[in-house]
């Protein structure tokens, strides 16, 4: 039967025991449909000698699990972690080291990029794993052996794919996704304010400064109704449609009624809200509105300035022997754009600065991005091995 851990001091004897192995087996369970924040519903532990199903419906003290995962002595290992790591987040797991994501040192070793936990399993083990509990509630009780088993399975055959991996990494590798791991934990605390997520919303760069002022009220206003009502973004409105209000910006609720494809029900919720918004928007200062991008001299245009970011990306990669995947996704190379040219440098100097240009991607890539001098940032003095 495999053990089921619903209570404080049971979990706090499997930390204890666990504490003193070399390796760590997590996985998590958790629903996310129409809410903000992911609902954790179960987690997987196997030390390689002891495995245990974790219920966070019924835990309370989660400290001996906080200072398990924040044990330098155990490494961790987790398979395409970055929502795990939100959903453990929510029990108060703010640190995970040493960690080692499976998915990534997958890509290293040049088996593709996002490449699945099923596939790994199978590659290195020849076994099949049964999907078919894949769309379970995790959050009712109680929950099947079968459900408990598709689970248990998530961690067991981790060890070897994690055991099958190491023997063709490096030690310089796996001192890279170590590093990567902890840009992964940083992401969380690295957020821009709600008032600048406008710039994320996809072709936001086409609008005009007006367009923007409303589309920048719209997004503040949604990101901070969805934080008290716990909805997930699309529930409310998409991207999409956030920016076809901001292109039109109606004055009137038959105006606003004319625009396609807007959802009927959230209309009658927020429609006069919506209008309130925007007539704030247009009526403001126009010396106060953002503008598509800054710094003219230098900017020759947004698709002018992605292309030169891949390029820089993709010499980098070449050059230091690292996936072009790993070294920057498309979302790190739009936040180094948005970062570098469509906030004022007085905004810019009040914001994180983006995940390219931070850790060990800031030693690699500096050397290949030539206007990072005229941004203030310094070219590493020597080269970083990785």
């Amino acid at each position: 039967m495999i053990p089921f851990i619903n209570d404080n001091q049971s979990l706090q004897r499997y930390c204890l025991q666990a504490s003193s192995q070399k390796v760590l087996m997590l996985d998590t369970e958790f629903i996310r449909q129409s809410t903000l924040v992911p609902k954790l519903g179960l987690i997987q532990l196997y030390d390689g000698e002891q495995l245990a199903l974790v219920d966070p419906l019924t835990i309370s003290d989660w400290l001996p699990f906080q200072q398990l995962l924040a044990n330098p002595n155990v490494v961790k290992v987790m398979h395409a972690c970055m929502e795990d790591i939100e959903a453990l987040a929510t029990i108060g797991v703010e640190l995970i080291r040493p960690l080692i994501d499976t998915q990534m040192a997958a890509l290293v070793l040049g088996m593709g990029a996002s490449v699945g936990f099923a596939a790994l399993v199978e590659r290195f083990t020849g076994e099949q794993l049964d999907k078919g509990e894949s769309r379970t509630n995790w959050l009712a009780r109680p929950l099947r052996d079968a459900q408990l088993q598709y689970a248990a399975n998530d961690v067991l055959y981790l060890l070897p794919v994690y055991q099958h991996l190491m023997q063709q990494l490096s030690p310089e590798r796996v001192e890279l996704l170590q590093l990567e791991s902890e840009q992964l934990m940083l992401r969380r605390s690295m957020q821009w304010p709600d008032h600048l997520r406008f710039i994320d919303i996809k072709n936001s760069w086409q609008l005009s400064p007006r367009a923007l002022a409303v589309l920048q009220r719209l997004t503040e206003w949604r990101i901070q109704y969805a934080r008290s009502k716990d909805l997930a973004l699309t529930f409310i409105f998409k991207d999409a449609q956030l920016f076809e209000l901001a292109k039109r910006s109606p004055g009137t609720m038959s105006q606003l009624l004319a625009i396609r494809d807007l959802p009927e029900r959230e209309l009658r919720r927020h429609g006069s809200h919506i209008l309130a918004l925007i007539e704030q928007a247009v009526d403001g200062e126009t010396s106060e509105w953002p503008h598509p991008f800054y710094d003219a001299e230098h900017f020759p245009g947004y698709r002018e300035a992605m292309s030169h970011i891949r390029q820089a990306v993709q010499r980098a990669a070449e050059s230091e022997g690292v996936p072009a995947e790993l070294l920057a996704t498309k979302r790190q190379q739009t936040e180094l754009l948005n970062w570098c040219w469509r906030v004022s440098p007085e905004v810019r100097a009040e914001l994180p600065e983006p995940e390219l240009l931070r850790g060990w991607r800031r030693d690699l890539l500096q050397r290949y991005l030539p206007w990072s001098e005229r941004l203030g940032i310094r070219k590493p003095s020597k080269p970083t091995s990785v």
